[in-house]
C-alpha cells in the first residue's frame, strides 16, 4: 500500500494506515475514560476513580510548568511507565499543530479599511487563508471562487479586493448575506464580489448540485455585464435577473458555466457543513479545488439511533472496530462484584471476569470525544499559569458541585436568567452559592426548603467533595494531551474519504493555534497535479 502523507509522521510508510487505525482504536479504548463523560458530573459519576493512583501521586508533585508541558511529550523518568507510554502514544498518534513554516512566512498584508470590524484572531485567520486560497487558484487556473459560510464576507473581500479573484459567498442566514453585500459595496472591485442565501444539503446532492451550477451560470452572465442595479428580491438569492439585459444571454451563460473552474473554500466550516461540502466537492465537476478548516465536530448531527451521520465518513475507518472492556469499578471496602481485589480503595481497574464486546471506532469517539476534539489545544495549556489552572479548577468543580444538589435533590435547576452565574462568582464559593441561590430555581413545586437550607446544603457537598478538587486539573491535562488524538482521527477520516474516491489531499497547519486552535486545512483537487506545498513558490 501506498504512504499515505496526511497521517501521523511515524505511520507515514507502507502499511501504515492499517498499524495506525488499529493503534487509535486500541488506545482509544484504553483511554477513553479520560474524555468521556459530562464535566458537570465529575462527582456524581466519581470520574477521579478511573485514574490509576500512581499517576495521581506524581502527577500531584509536578510543578505548574511540567503540568503544561505534559502535552508536549514531557515526562519524568520516575513517572509510572504506562504514564510515559500515554504520553509518547499522545503524541505518536497527533497530527503537527505547529504551523507550517512557509504559511507562516507568507500571508497578505490587509490595508486598513478592510480590517475593519476584524479581530485580531480573525485577522490572523484571513491574513494566511486568502494567501493560499489565491495559490490554490493559480494553481489550478481556478476561475471563481465558492465561499462557503461565507459570514459577513471578510475572506471573500480580500480575494477579491488583493488578488482579483471573482468569489461567490454562500450563506445560510439571509440577514449576513445582506450585511455582507452592504460591506462589500464600501470595498475597491466590489463588482467581483457577490453573496447568496444559499444552504448546502448532503443529504440532496443532487438538488444542490443543481443550485449550484445555476449559481455558476448566473456568476458568469454577471461577469459580462455588470450593469443590473435593480433591487428585486433576485440579488438575494441564485437567480438570473430578469429586469435586464442579462436575460438573454442565459444559453450562453451555461455554456460558460460547464467550462469554468472553481475553487470551494470554507473558514470554519461548523458541524456538517465540511462534510456537505466534501460531498458536494466530490459531485459538482465544476469545483476543481477544494480548501477547508472544520470548527465544531460535536455539533454533527445524529440519526435516530444515536449514531452520528457524517462520523466516519470514510469506509476504513467505519469498517475498523475495537474491543472493549466494561470497566468496573470497586466498593470503598476495595472488592469488586467479582471479588477481586483493587490495589486501593475506591479505584477502577480492568476486570477479567468482563468479556469483550464489538465497539465501532466512532463508538470510541462518541459525543465528548468530538466535543474534546473541538477544545483548547495544547499550545494554549502550556502558557496557564498557576492562578488561571486554580480558576479553572474552581469553574469545573463548583458546577460540578451543582450537579450534585440536583441529583441529591432529584429535580432539575431552571435558570431565571440567561446565565446561571457571571465569571465574578467563581472568585470564591461564598460568591458561586450567592449567585446561585438568586439566579437558579428548583423544578420541584413542592420544593419548601428555606434559601439558608439549600445553601448549608451547598456548604456540605463543599466539604464531601473538596478532596477531590486536585483530580480536576490533572485529568485536565490528560484531555489536553488526547485532544490532538481526537482531533487529528476526525481529519485523517475526512481524508480517507477523499482519499477513496481517488483524490489526493493535504492537510496544512495553517494557523498558529495558540491562536486559532482549530487550523488544520485540508487541500484537494481534481486535476492531478500535487497540491500547492511550498506557497513562497510560484505556483
Amino acid at each position: 500500500m501506498a504512504e499515505l502523507k496526511f497521517l501521523p509522521t511515524v505511520y507515514v510508510r507502507p502499511g501504515g494506515l492499517d498499524d495506525y487505525l488499529q493503534d487509535i482504536s486500541t488506545f482509544l479504548n484504553q483511554y477513553s475514560w479520560i474524555y468521556n463523560f459530562q464535566v458537570t458530573k465529575f462527582f456524581t459519576q466519581k470520574v477521579w476513580k478511573q485514574l490509576p493512583r500512581k499517576w495521581f501521586e506524581c502527577l500531584t508533585r509536578a510543578s505548574t510548568g511540567e503540568l503544561n508541558e505534559l502535552p508536549q511529550g514531557f515526562f519524568k523518568e520516575s513517572w509510572p511507565e504506562d504514564l510515559q507510554t500515554f504520553v509518547v502514544r499522545c503524541t505518536q498518534l497527533s497530527l503537527p499543530k505547529e504551523q507550517a513554516d512557509a504559511v507562516r512566512l507568507q500571508r497578505v498584508e490587509i490595508p486598513a479599511e478592510m480590517k475593519r470590524g476584524m479581530t485580531p484572531k480573525k485577522l490572523h485567520e484571513v491574513a494566511h487563508m486568502a494567501s493560499l486560497v489565491a495559490a490554490t487558484c493559480r494553481q489550478y487556473e481556478c476561475d471563481v471562487v465558492i465561499d462557503v459560510g461565507s459570514g459577513l464576507g471578510y475572506l471573500g473581500q480580500v480575494l477579491s479586493c488583493l488578488y482579483r479573484l471573482r468569489v461567490v459567498g454562500l450563506e445560510s442566514d439571509a440577514s449576513r448575506s445582506r450585511s455582507s453585500r452592504q460591506r462589500a459595496r464600501r470595498m475597491p472591485r466590489s463588482e467581483l464580489l457577490s453573496c447568496v442565501t444559499l444552504e448546502l444539503k448532503a443529504d440532496d446532492l443532487d438538488g444542490t448540485a443543481g443550485e449550484l451550477e445555476r449559481l455558476l451560470i448566473a456568476d458568469s452572465d454577471r461577469s459580462e455585464d455588470e450593469g443590473c442595479s435593480c433591487n428585486h428580491e433576485h440579488a438575494d438569492k441564485v437567480t438570473s435577473c430578469q429586469h435586464s439585459q442579462r436575460g438573454v444571454r442565459k444559453r450562453k451563460a451555461a455554456s460558460n458555466a460547464r467550462g469554468r473552474k472553481a475553487c470551494m473554500i470554507g473558514l470554519h466550516c461548523c458541524g456538517d457543513l465540511t462534510p456537505s461540502m466534501l460531498k458536494t466537492f466530490c459531485k459538482v465537476t465544476e469545483i476543481c479545488a477544494f480548501v477547508c478548516v472544520s470548527c465544531c465536530y460535536h455539533r454533527l448531527e445524529t440519526a435516530a439511533d444515536g449514531l452520528f451521520n457524517n462520523f466516519p465518513m470514510s469506509e476504513r475507518v467505519a469498517a475498523t472496530s475495537q474491543k472493549r472492556a466494561d470497566r468496573e469499578c470497586f466498593s470503598q471496602d476495595g472488592e469488586s462484584a467479582t471479588g477481586v481485589s483493587s490495589e486501593r480503595q475506591g479505584w477502577g481497574v480492568e476486570s477479567a471476569a468482563s468479556s469483550p464486546r464489538e465497539l465501532s471506532l466512532a463508538d470510541g469517539v462518541g459525543v465528548f470525544g468530538l466535543r474534546l476534539a473541538a477544545q483548547e489545544t495544547r499550545a494554549r495549556w502550556r502558557r496557564q499559569t498557576t492562578e488561571e489552572h486554580d480558576f479553572h479548577t474552581r469553574t469545573v468543580a463548583y458546577r460540578a458541585l451543582l450537579e450534585v444538589y440536583a441529583e441529591t435533590e432529584g429535580c432539575a435547576l431552571e435558570k431565571k436568567h440567561r446565565k446561571i452565574t457571571s465569571k465574578a462568582a467563581f472568585s470564591t464559593f461564598e460568591n458561586y452559592v450567592e449567585a446561585v441561590c438568586s439566579r437558579v430555581k428548583s423544578s420541584r413545586t413542592s420544593d419548601v426548603m428555606t434559601l439558608q437550607d439549600r445553601k448549608l446544603q451547598f456548604y456540605t457537598f463543599h466539604d464531601r467533595y473538596h478532596q477531590f478538587f486536585p483530580y480536576i486539573e490533572i485529568i485536565t491535562a490528560l484531555q489536553v494531551c488526547m485532544q490532538s488524538v481526537l482531533e487529528s482521527l476526525v481529519t485523517i477520516d475526512r481524508c480517507l474519504f477523499l482519499d477513496e474516491r481517488h483524490l489526493p489531499v493535504e492537510v496544512v497547519a495553517i494557523f498558529d493555534d495558540s491562536v486559532s486552535p482549530r487550523n488544520f486545512l485540508l487541500v484537494s483537487h481534481k486535476l492531478g497535479k500535487e497540491p500547492c506545498r511550498n506557497l513562497e513558490e510560484e505556483c
